[in-house]
């Protein structure tokens, strides 16, 4: 039995900043070490701006076990339409895209909770960097935060590129929709919230074989961690959590959202497979 973190933040400043007294040590390489402690033997290290790929590029060179993706986040778009021309922007992804390692585009989308004022660059970016993925024959890994329906039009207008909505917040209509498109459903730590009915019941309408898993670290901690710096390993809390709901045994969510994660990813086959 064995875990996949479908989506986790390596490069990201809430571990570099992290008190040097604190017990945990919160390098790259401690953290990759108590992920495999933990039996999640995969992780795949999200992109969410330009200026990480050539980090991401290097940790996933050093650790096989850590795929990546290239890609700029939503709330980064102004700042990169502000360094770059969009010329730059289709070339740096493309060139990433070539790379092994790299198992997809991500994380694009798009946030109208905090960024509604950079709107029309957001869908930009969005549109763009969808057509990027469709060239280079990728999934992508979609995020979106009071902007569903927006984000569904864009998708239904790339038709022949799938992906995973990450850390789904448990709106039936978008998942629908989105499942229709052929897209994978990633749940967090914020299934084990208390407060998360809608999202827990959401569990009765996604298809296994479209369900897959993430931490979303360094944030959404799960339950017993709430509050605490998150990390891949505990990717395997979410999944109890899951099995639990699902009333199913822990290795048989482990082995779907795996087996999930490699035909989503399927880039990734050909480093272990």
């Amino acid at each position: 039995m064995f875990f996949v973190d479908s989506h986790c933040h390596l490069v990201f400043s809430k571990f570099e900043n992290v008190d040097v007294s604190c017990e945990k040590k919160y390098d790259v390489d401690s953290i990759i070490k108590r992920a495999t402690d933990a039996q999640v033997k995969y992780l795949l290290a999200i992109g969410t701006e330009l200026f990480d790929t050539e980090t991401l590029q290097s940790i996933s060179q050093r650790h096989p076990s850590i795929f990546r993706t290239v890609g700029i986040h939503p709330l980064e778009a102004k700042r990169h339409y502000d360094s770059y021309r969009i010329s730059e922007i289709t070339d740096i992804i493309t060139k990433n895209c070539s790379c092994p390692e790299t198992v997809g585009i991500g994380e694009i989308g798009l946030d109208y909770h905090y960024e509604k004022e950079s709107e029309k660059q957001q869908k930009e970016l969005f549109d763009l960097q969808m057509n990027i993925a469709q060239k280079c024959c990728l999934p992508v890994s979609i995020h979106s935060r009071d902007a569903w329906e927006d984000v569904i039009d864009i998708l239904q207008n790339h038709k022949s590129t799938i992906g995973v909505i990450h850390c789904f917040s448990g709106e039936k209509d978008f998942a629908k929709r989105a499942l229709d498109l052929g897209y994978y459903i990633s749940f967090s730590g914020v299934i084990t919230y208390k407060n998360a009915t809608e999202l827990r019941n959401s569990l009765s309408y996604i298809p296994l074989d479209r369900l897959l898993i993430e931490t979303d670290s360094p944030f959404l901690s799960p339950i017993p961690f709430r509050g605490k710096i998150n990390e891949p390993a505990f990717v395997v809390n979410t999944a109890k959590k899951i099995a639990e709901l699902l009333n199913l045994p822990l290795e048989k969510i482990a082995d779907i959202s795996s087996k999930n994660f490699f035909t989503l990813f399927s880039k990734g086959k050909t480093r272990f497979f």
